[in-house]
């Protein structure tokens, strides 16, 4: 299991510099750069997307505070501005049928889910949703990746605030084709189904879909 630094921002200027000084560093794993687009999901219709959002692979919560030891890319990442938001979480990938890795993306369009406090029991939403979720994910047509994402004991030393996730989700698809062509399955509307037999009252909750591109250390 992996830790991902996810940090987003309506001002996305930092992120250019800020690549390939991440890519310098020997804890990186690796790194991903999103930008918004816009699907087309029958249930949800979420408006302003964060500008841009980065994620920071690392092996673990200690390789995660050597990285922001670094004070130029701490620098770099408290440039992000007032709407900044960043938070640590433990990666899980599940298995897809045909996939020999699924925890390796192949593909460039991610649809980012993410839900929020305040949730009555969130251990039991998480259980729930990790349970039941992915593998009716898994189902849709032209599927690449699930990810899931949950929040790591961890506490931070850089002068950005937490977004209050208390849970995440990722699927990834070809492009932006794909992704509709899987909104519109019947797949979407069992994971509606599902949904609605939370047992706990989901909080607050966004859906985005994002174009990525990934970086690698050797990449640079």
């Amino acid at each position: 299991m992996t830790i991902a630094y996810f940090l987003t921002s309506n001002d996305a200027a930092f992120a250019e510099p800020l690549m390939p000084r991440l890519m310098g560093r020997a804890e990186l794993l690796g790194a991903s750069l999103f930008t918004p687009d816009k699907a087309e999901d029958p249930y949800v219709d979420d408006e302003a997307p964060p500008a841009v959002m980065v994620q920071i692979d690392v092996a673990d919560v200690s390789a995660l505070d050597a990285l922001f030891a670094d004070t130029e890319i701490r620098g770099l990442i408290e440039a992000a501005g007032p709407s900044a938001k960043g938070d640590a979480l433990e990666v899980s990938a599940f298995p897809i049928a045909g996939v020999d890795d699924p925890g390796f993306r192949t593909a460039p369009m991610s649809f980012v889910v993410r839900y929020f406090a305040p949730v009555s029991d969130e251990n039991l939403f998480r259980s729930y949703y990790l349970e039941n979720h992915p593998p009716i994910m898994a189902d849709m047509p032209g599927i690449r990746n699930v990810f899931c994402y949950v929040p790591a004991e961890w506490t931070s030393s850089i002068k950005i605030p937490s977004s209050g996730c208390i849970l995440g989700n990722e699927v990834v698809f070809d492009d932006l084709g794909g992704l509709n062509a899987a909104l519109a399955s019947d797949v979407r509307h069992r994971l509606r189904d599902d949904y609605k037999s939370f047992p706990v009252k989901p909080g607050p909750n966004s859906h985005y879909a994002m174009q990525r591109v990934d970086f690698r250390p050797q990449e640079v």
